[in-house]
């Protein structure tokens, strides 16, 4: 893996994985579990407000516990009222979703010329390896296309098989290039913004 595949992974850019990891004195571990880790304190840290350092702390007891609870619950105030509740099934399913698109679209480029591409008409019987499936960020096409996924037992390409997965609308959502293994063939889904015509 990529330091480039490690920052998309982790849903963030390479300038913020560097500097996240050199604040906190962190390696930036190449593989999915630190790819799914970086993702978790990014979360913490970007959506939620968390200081890198606690982020980490939190990332570690919660990645690393021994038994696999599908909720965790963090006490954020001494008495206990308020505390954090982190779902681990969807936040496994949106790491392992965003850890293929990382690998399927940021691997690295080959080096040199590149290769001329001979074109040639395809015969009756060939059809594309890798569909693409194009659908604006509206949230009935969505939930729609999800639902249809579902229904072809999607699966994100590139990770083992038997990970968390949800495919939904939530899942479409955070990860809007998602490669899949579906049972009607391999399937790349791009989300892409809506389009209004002005006038």
């Amino acid at each position: 893996m990529t330091y480039q595949q490690l920052a998309s992974a982790a849903l963030a850019d390479r300038t913020w994985l560097k500097n996240a990891r050199r604040l906190i004195g962190r390696r930036a571990i190449r593989t999915p579990e630190g790819a799914r880790w970086w993702a978790l304190v990014r979360i913490l840290n970007h959506d939620l407000g968390l200081t890198l350092s606690a982020a980490a702390r939190v990332a570690d007891l919660v990645l690393t516990a021994t038994a696999a609870p599908h909720r965790v619950r963090i006490p954020a105030s001494t008495d206990g009222a308020v505390a954090l509740r982190i779902d681990l099934d969807r936040f496994h399913s949106t790491a392992n979703a965003a850890l293929a698109a990382a690998l399927a679209f940021d691997a690295p480029k080959r080096r040199g010329r590149p290769r001329r591409k001979v074109h040639r008409k395809p015969g009756p019987d060939e059809f594309p390896s890798t569909w693409v499936i194009q659908v604006e960020n509206e949230p009935v096409k969505i939930e729609r296309l999800a639902s249809q996924l579902r229904a072809w037992e999607a699966y994100p390409r590139g990770i083992d098989p038997g990970l968390p997965f949800l495919m939904d609308a939530t899942t479409l959502r955070v990860v809007p290039r998602l490669p899949l293994v579906t049972s009607k063939g391999d399937i790349d889904v791009l989300v892409v913004p809506v389009v209004t015509n002005v006038a």
